[in-house]
């Protein structure tokens, strides 16, 4: 009973003191304002997605009409090469709980035959400290940063006030034990900060429908912010219980976040960044510029033998035939080693992009906040992962769009329904009516 006096006693002193409820707004309002953008941009996502698919959707439409008022079969490449083939990265519905990289990398591509997963609507990084800046505020940045700062501000003075004014002694003769005191009293805190962070989480899931279809998300989410809380609160815990006085709690409180927020990760990212620096995609442009004007320069027959290596299968085709080759239909078709180079040099870049963050998570022994970072985002699909396998997925249709109109060129193939079909399903272009 005597707890749950304490206990009530926090919440009245609470409700009482203006400076930790306007406080704990300005939290609450912040917290909202970052629902609001990550609401605001997978709107602005979903439309742009819906603007694609009604665009593919009404060419898909027309080539099918197509088919009903023709008295010979088209080439099939200048058909299919009609219908624009797009690879999209939809928006997680939790995406307003962490925006992560969402605003920077590209979530749809258009592909064609000379596109590539390196191209400059795909890979523009910002930090969240610079969107800061730009006026964006993500909510996880809130969680991680900000609410210790606020747990501090609503928890310096437990006990601390009560050493100043020396009655400390007096609390110790009501209630007996003063570290039992502290703690049911912080503990006010750390619920009343965990109950509004779940609060967000859940009306995010509520309102995008993901409570179940994304069950396991929210619960690794709750499991990570509550984790997260009871660290910090551990640790502000003993702070209080060792030091003497509100300023010098304070002042070890602040020491502590700074420490583990600001100095670690600095430090952390300073040193990843000297060992691998920016890197400015030198091998690609490079591939780009020089390897692929000298594709341009090759002799036919070079041309030739590449593209048979490429595509073994293609020496079965028509213009494969000593007697057919089409120099102009050949070197039409230089795309597929350009596209090969161009993979070459993204795995470089990929390599050393992997090998940065195996750096960075070999320090998370010691450099929480980012493990919890990525952990979030992850949880959010905004993470560099979540877009490496995006990624993945717009080099697959490439691969498969390149090799589709090669032996489409190369064996003037006549387009037929089952053809066309197959071209939707391979690149998920079967819209329902």
């Amino acid at each position: 009973m005597r707890l749950l006096n304490v206990f009530l006693y926090e919440f009245n002193h609470f409700r009482k003191n203006p400076a930790k409820v306007i406080t704990y707004l300005i939290f609450v309002f912040a917290c909202i304002y970052s629902i609001y953008n990550g609401f605001d941009l997978q709107k602005k996502q979903q439309d742009t997605i819906v603007s694609i698919e009604q665009e593919a959707q009404n060419k898909v439409s027309f080539i099918a009409n197509f088919f009903g008022n023709i008295q010979s079969q088209p080439d099939a490449l200048e058909v299919l090469g009609y219908i624009p083939i797009y690879t999209i990265k939809p928006p997680s519905p939790l995406l307003p709980l962490g925006i992560g990289q969402a605003e920077q990398y590209g979530f749809y591509k258009k592909i064609t035959t000379w596109s590539s997963t390196y191209d400059n609507d795909m890979v523009e990084e910002l930090a969240n400290p610079e969107r800061l800046v730009n006026g964006n505020i993500d909510f996880s940045f809130l969680i991680l940063f900000l609410l210790p700062v606020l747990l501090i501000i609503l928890t310096y003075n437990i006990r601390g006030f009560e050493q100043d004014f020396r009655f400390e002694k007096l609390i110790s003769v009501q209630f007996g034990s003063i570290p039992k005191w502290i703690f049911v009293r912080f503990m006010f805190y750390v619920l009343l900060l965990i109950v509004t962070v779940l609060f967000f989480i859940f009306f995010v899931a509520l309102v995008n429908n993901a409570l179940f279809t994304h069950f396991h998300q929210i619960g690794s989410l709750i499991l990570l912010l509550v984790t997260y809380i009871f660290s910090f609160s551990f640790i502000f815990y003993f702070l209080i219980l060792k030091s003497h006085g509100s300023s010098a709690i304070a002042f070890k409180m602040i020491s502590a976040w700074l420490v583990l927020c600001v100095i670690i990760p600095g430090a952390v990212h300073q040193f990843v960044s000297m060992t691998y620096p920016v890197n400015y995609m030198t091998d690609y442009l490079d591939a780009n510029r020089k390897e692929t004007y000298e594709v341009f320069d090759l002799p036919t027959d070079s041309i030739y033998l590449e593209l048979i290596k490429i595509y073994p299968d293609l020496f079965s085709t028509k213009y494969a035939q000593p007697n057919h080759i089409n120099a102009k239909m050949i070197r039409n078709t230089t795309y597929a080693i350009v596209n090969e180079i161009n993979k070459v040099s993204i795995e470089k870049i990929e390599k050393q992009n992997n090998s940065k963050n195996e750096l960075i998570r070999a320090s998370y022994w010691f450099n929480p906040l980012a493990y919890m970072q990525n952990k979030w985002n992850s949880y959010t699909e905004t993470d560099y992962y979540a877009y490496r396998g995006y990624r993945m997925d717009v080099q697959r249709y490439i691969d498969q769009n390149i090799e589709r109109s090669v032996f489409q060129a190369w064996d003037e193939i006549k387009l037929t329904k089952e053809m066309y079909d197959d071209f939707l399903k391979t690149f998920n272009l079967n819209f329902k009516n």
